[in-house]
């Protein structure tokens, strides 16, 4: 009987201390799940090879890792959202200028402080949206050149944007030698953030010598 007891005891005791692996584990709420993707990086696609050398600047919240739509970046100049993004890559000529565009982006973006982003001086607003390309110009010619990469970009909402208004301004404009590439990117804020089209317009293509060279060309991009 003595036995007995003890055996029912032990068999209380290690049934108290089981775990039910059966049951539902509970999951973060949405948000949660999005901050800490955000806050390990390791989460994100490496860097597109496309990038080859290219350095990002410092006022602006580095998105190359970003490439699908919800993905956030957070560090210490900002949070950066992707809204809508294309790996499609478009490339057209222009005379001896060879566009390439190898993405665009629709992205949220709210800087850690207006004064030191690049898009201070464009916007006062605390969190804005805007589209991104990165892109490539390539002189195929066999003379220096002048060409901006965009003159100008015509959403399907009605918005044109223009060269002007770069809030990244990485120099890609201006004289390119014979088989030199720029490469880097451009964004413009937009009002309304609901656009499905782009219409890009190019830089006419100026030969350093003697004057224009090429006209512009249009590009098409749809998320």
């Amino acid at each position: 009987m003595r036995r007995l007891l003890v055996i029912g005891l032990a068999t209380l005791f290690f049934s108290g201390c089981m775990v039910d692996v059966t049951a539902p584990v509970k999951q973060a709420p949405p948000e949660q799940q999005v901050e800490a993707a955000a806050l390990q990086p390791a989460v994100l696609a490496e860097v597109p090879s496309y990038y080859g050398d290219y350095r990002p600047g410092q006022r602006i919240t580095d998105d190359r890792r970003l490439r699908k739509t919800g993905e956030v970046m957070r560090d210490s100049l900002g949070e950066m959202e992707v809204l809508k993004a294309t790996g499609q890559q478009k490339r057209v000529n222009t005379g001896p200028a060879e566009l390439t565009i190898r993405e665009t982006k629709l992205l949220r973006y709210e800087p850690e402080s207006s004064e030191s982003s690049l898009a201070g001086k464009f916007t006062p607003e605390p969190e804005f949206e805007f589209v991104k390309l990165f892109v490539e110009v390539r002189n195929i010619g066999d003379e220096p050149i002048h060409f901006n990469p965009l003159a100008e970009i015509n959403t399907d909402k009605g918005e044109a944007l223009l060269w002007k208004n770069d809030i990244y301004q990485e120099g890609l404009g201006g004289e390119i030698p014979p088989g030199e590439v720029k490469a880097g990117n451009i964004g413009f804020i937009l009002e309304d953030a609901n656009v499905q089209v782009l219409s890009l317009k190019t830089g006419v293509v100026v030969r350093a010598a003697d004057g224009k060279l090429a006209d512009a060309r249009e590009v098409e991009i749809r998320f």
